[in-house]
């Protein structure tokens, strides 16, 4: 049974009570029963008084779902600004209203805002729902017209030959729209539902950067010491690049071009607008300010809003001293087909609301969040579709206590999916705060690194049962303390970033205390340095339980960078390389007062030597020690199972006596690797190993055997098609692993989510 539809208890036989017959003991029931339900009737609370809204209602009407016979002119509001007056003033009464929407596009140009006033009660939540499932579409931006074949001369003369009679441009200035914005948060162009490429070179994939000209005395950025790449430290520049070819040649207008690129990391995008071209010296000057990690031969770039490029149907480019829009429709426009995203506040704001319920409604085609949620208690936004969101957070729940997403579907937006932040750090008070049974997939379209399916953040949240795929970076980024991470289906991830995890974390000694468990983390191979780690626990991250996972077919299974006291336990690993990793971080002084991520000042903000810290995580007072400091210690690898790729992956510096590796089955071939320690002279993306251990190494499997290892296959159904279970004839019970509920895992079906499709 799912968790989040528990069973009832069956109830107990009970003898009958001594002296009472069963004719005489129903007489009784009978009896009570007919002087309690008369008033268990008279106390039942009323039916919420429920208002509709409809496109083609009035503000004028009363608010229901049809007119009486007796009036010609009655009937649904027309605005939700209106209805939400109206259920106000009834909840100030004592009444219990509702709102229901009918069908229809509902365009906003301001926040719809509800606060402590409009809240409902635990027994009686204010609803705000899509009438009988039908279609309500919340839109932030403003449709478009105007459109008209190209006759400027000049123009077409920067067009290809085929563009030129298929490229239609609208004055956006003369329909009253002046607030374009500048990447990667500006005005975008949606036709018939779905966001259109801006003109762009090349068309798909990358540039690499081909050379950074240094200027002796006009050194911008220094660089990264730690990693010296081509003999320099990472990131050096005086503000300049080189490109190859002689694209930018025929580009006549340089005012508003952009470009996209990971400028020195594969896990860190941004957007930088050209300030010049030098096509002559085929040198690219970015506009101030520059990227914070500088500039790197052979990192991935494009350029985006030119003209010359607007070159296939769906492109368009934005002339913003003109207020000119170029577009190349995919087919015929009609009426409505093309919107513009407007709004920069969320469509909707719960501002220390409680007890208010958003459910089945669509939100779209807005350059802020579709949702948020700012403290208050018990509220939910259910069975919606958040979809066409440019901002970096399409559904934000910022504190409050129990507030949550559920049973929604997310897709195409340009950042982070949900944001789940709340709970105090100081206290350790958990907020129960969700994310539950959500779809969320091609997020991250516009602003790509660092914004994952799901974000969280604080104290005591939950993401659970969400199916989270084809993204360019993770999907969950967690940061905080006893979070419960549970039967979440993760896959298709890091399409544009390396370096990364499918859930992610690092940073903090003392964010600690997170489960782990039971989800499925597979198929997912990040193209830029360092890969995907399916459970990535960067510096320092520590105490953290991850029990009861698969991850298959992942570059990296489980990844720490240093940290301590990890429980990696009861997993099923296949083809990761290695299938669990532990690494030492080879900069001692990162966890001294004034290391680069300020590790020391973080314990002592939270006082880690002191309840609550030192007694809900015991360990901890003793993490900043001279000995050992920085050394990933208590590290316990206990009864898992993995095959098809490399069991164990150590800094060379480590043993076995430093990490508890018991009683695993190990089906792979490469069963230990220590891996070289890095230098400030090395890359650490492309380390070699000191040494390498397979199965015919007799001394290794000799001291993996005397911790109850068995290195065997553990016999997988069919791991080809994702089918791990083992049968009663298999190893791994010896070992005291336990069944995954993997029937558990992924989506399931609730009242908001009545079916499952992929």
């Amino acid at each position: 049974m799912n968790r989040l539809f528990p069973a009832f208890p069956s109830p107990s036989v009970k003898p009958e009570p001594a002296g009472c017959s069963t004719p005489q003991l129903l007489v009784m029931i009978l009896s009570l029963l007919s002087l309690i339900l008369p008033s268990l009737a008279l106390s039942r609370e009323p039916d919420p008084l429920v208002f509709y809204v409809a496109a083609n209602g009035s503000d004028s009407w009363s608010g229901k779902l049809s007119a009486p016979n007796s009036l010609k002119s009655d009937g649904p509001f027309a605005t939700l600004q209106h209805a939400h007056d109206v259920a106000r003033r009834n909840l100030s009464a004592g009444l219990h209203p509702a709102v229901r929407i009918r069908e229809g596009i509902y365009r906003f140009d301001s926040t719809l805002l509800m606060d402590a006033k409009d809240s409902g009660t635990h027994d009686r939540p204010v609803i705000w729902s899509a009438f009988e499932n039908e279609s309500v579409r919340i839109v932030g931006g403003i449709a478009i017209g105007g459109f008209q074949p190209v006759r400027d001369a000049r123009i077409l003369g920067r067009l290809t030959p085929e563009a030129r009679g298929s490229v239609l441009v609208t004055d956006l200035r003369g329909q009253g729209i002046t607030d374009f914005g500048v990447p990667p948060v500006r005005l975008n162009l949606f036709f018939k539902g779905s966001r259109m490429p801006v003109a762009r070179y090349p068309n798909h994939g990358w540039l690499t950067i081909a050379a950074v000209p240094l200027v002796e005395g006009h050194i911008l950025n220094p660089g990264d010491p730690k990693v010296m790449k081509d003999g320099l430290p990472s990131g050096r520049h005086s503000g300049m690049f080189k490109y190859d070819g002689d694209r930018p040649t025929a580009w006549a207008d340089q005012r508003d071009i952009w470009m996209h690129g990971y400028w020195v990391w594969d896990w860190r995008d941004e957007y930088q607008k050209v300030e010049r071209i030098d096509t002559a010296s085929h040198t690219v000057y970015p506009q101030p300010p520059h990227h914070h990690y500088g500039y790197q031969k052979g990192q991935r770039y494009y350029f985006l809003n030119v003209l010359e490029e607007l070159d296939s149907p769906g492109e368009w480019m934005l002339d913003t001293e003109k207020g000119l829009l170029y577009f190349w429709p995919p087919s015929a426009i009609g009426p409505g087909d093309v919107t513009v995203s407007m709004m920069r506040k969320p469509i909707v704001l719960l501002d220390g609301a409680s007890h208010i319920r958003i459910e089945g409604l669509v939100f779209e085609c807005s350059r802020a969040s579709a949702i948020k949620i700012r403290g208050g208690s018990d509220n939910m936004i259910a069975g919606c579709t958040i979809r066409n969101i440019d901002s970096d957070t399409s559904v934000i729940i910022d504190g409050g206590r129990r507030n949550g997403i559920r049973s929604c579907d997310i897709h195409d937006v340009g950042g982070t999916g949900v944001r789940v932040v709340g709970g105090d750090r100081t206290t350790l008070t958990s907020a129960g705060n969700y994310a539950i049974n959500n779809h969320i997939y091609r997020y991250g379209g516009i602003l790509q690194s660092f914004n994952g399916g799901i974000f969280m953040q604080g104290v005591g949240d939950t993401i659970s049962h969400n199916r989270i795929h084809d993204a360019p970076f993770s999907a969950i980024q967690y940061y905080g303390n006893d979070h419960l991470i549970e039967y979440n289906e993760l896959y298709d991830l890091a399409h544009e970033s390396g370096d990364v995890g499918g859930i992610n974390t690092g940073g903090d000694y003392s964010e600690m205390g997170t489960i782990i468990r039971y989800n499925y983390i597979h198929d997912i191979h990040g193209i830029g340095e360092g890969g995907c780690r399916g459970i990535y626990l960067d510096l320092p991250g520590s105490n953290t339980t991850i029990f009861g996972n698969i991850v298959a077919n992942v570059d990296i299974g489980v990844f720490f960078n240093s940290g301590r006291d990890n429980i990696v336990e009861n997993n099923v690993f296949y083809n990761c390389h290695p299938s669990v990793g532990i690494y030492i971080w080879p900069f001692p002084l990162y966890f001294h007062p004034g290391g680069a991520w300020k590790i020391f000042e973080k314990l002592h903000d939270i006082r880690y030597t002191e309840p609550p810290y030192s007694t809900h995580y015991p360990l901890l007072p003793h993490y900043l020690d001279s000995v050992g400091l920085g050394m990933p210690y208590g590290h316990r690898v206990i009864h898992n199972v993995s095959t098809g790729g490399t069991w164990l992956d150590l800094s060379e510096r480590m043993n076995l006596s430093q990490v508890q590796v018991e009683n695993n089955v190990v089906g792979d071939s490469m069963v230990l690797v220590f891996t070289k320690h890095w230098t400030p002279d090395y890359d650490p993306y492309h380390i070699g190993y000191s040494s390498m251990h397979t199965r015919e190494d007799t001394s290794i499997v000799r001291e993996l055997a005397l911790r109850g290892n068995i290195l065997a296959d553990p016999g997988f159904a069919d791991p080809l098609r994702g089918d791990f279970r083992m049968g009663s004839g298999s190893p791994v019970w010896k070992t005291g692993f336990r069944r995954i509920p993997v029937e558990k895992i992924g989506l399931v079906v609730d009242e908001f989510r009545l079916s499952i499709s992929r």
